[in-house]
């Protein structure tokens, strides 16, 4: 059945806040992002609430704490997640400070997880890394060893698997997942023939399992990855995997067609799309009070960008 999605989408481009109206007016109505009008409803978004509240929660981590270091990786993953204007230098410190971290992780991936010639990493550190500093304009040539590194972890057939066991075979979809949008997003920086098989290989896994479902019997993969919420959780979900094979360029693969119906079915006509789920990284109530309706607009800008590169639109 078609949807009318036309009366949500001009909603959105009318929101007062200025994350969503960004989203809206690129990912959904095509402004170009180097447009002055774009650049100046991006500029608008590091003056937003939620954004300043990010960037506190930045000044107050503590580093030398497993959970302060914590805070700063996922915190530079939510101000690229907003979209956070690209180029401020006041967040080079922190990228720093993650590149340190990842570099000591490293020396186990090298050392003690190098197991039967397979590196058993959180892919999903470097990818989400990666891919945070490169849509907040703050890469450097650390970024780039991420990448490099990353690249040389990608286990045979695609994909990523931190799993110790010896008798571990096949990637994980959490950590193929977001290591395939790290790359991804790093080839906007530098594209080559390396990232660009990595990314079709990782993408393959994700296709196999139809984004969210065992390839043996179809189910999914676990009950919880068919539930909705924001921002998005560290492990995974189904509209997760759609995001980052939309922004990849793979939505269109007939493997994703029961993921996409799945998030049609969840539409709240009129309204959008809900949280069903409360996850740990909704620590600040901010991102559920952009509402229409029972339907979180976050969600629901994320959603409609989905549909429309998957040609589901209709706008």
């Amino acid at each position: 059945m078609a949807r009318d999605y036309a009366a949500i989408v001009d909603a959105l481009v009318e929101s007062p806040n200025p994350i969503i109206r960004y989203k809206a007016s690129v990912r959904l109505k095509g402004t170009r992002p180097s447009s002055k009008k774009a650049q100046a409803q991006r500029a608008a978004i590091g003056d937003s609430p939620i954004a300043r509240t990010l960037l506190s929660d930045l000044e107050a981590a503590d580093c030398g704490t497993r959970e302060g270091i914590a805070t700063v990786y996922h915190t530079l993953r939510y101000l690229a997640d907003i979209e956070y204007p690209a180029g401020d230098r006041s967040l080079t410190p922190h990228r720093d400070e993650v590149h340190a971290w990842l570099r000591r992780l490293e020396n186990e991936y090298d050392g003690p997880l190098l197991i039967r010639d397979k590196h058993r990493v959180h892919a999903s550190f470097h990818g989400n890394a990666i891919h945070a500093a490169i849509v907040l304009g703050i890469a450097n040539a650390g970024t780039d060893d991420l990448a490099k590194n990353l690249l040389r972890y990608q286990w045979p057939g695609g994909g990523w698997n931190c799993n110790k066991k010896p008798k571990a075979k096949g990637p994980t979809i959490v950590h193929t997942a977001y290591g395939m949008r790290g790359l991804s997003t790093y080839a906007s920086r530098k594209r080559s023939k390396p990232v660009i098989e990595a990314v079709e290989a990782s993408a393959q896994v994700l296709l196999e399992r139809r984004v969210y479902l065992k390839r043996t019997t179809g189910k999914p993969l676990r009950p919880v990855y068919t539930k909705l919420s924001y921002p998005y959780p560290r492990l995974y979900d189904f509209m997760v995997g759609l995001q980052i094979l939309a922004r990849s360029g793979h939505v269109r693969d007939p493997r994703c067609e029961s993921a996409l119906e799945l998030l049609e079915s969840k539409l709240i006509e009129g309204e959008g799309w809900a949280v069903e789920r409360r996850t740990p990284e909704q620590t600040h109530s901010m991102w559920n009070r952009e509402r229409r309706g029972r339907a979180n607009l976050f969600l629901t800008v994320d959603a409609l960008e989905i549909l429309k590169r998957a040609g589901r639109l209709g706008v």
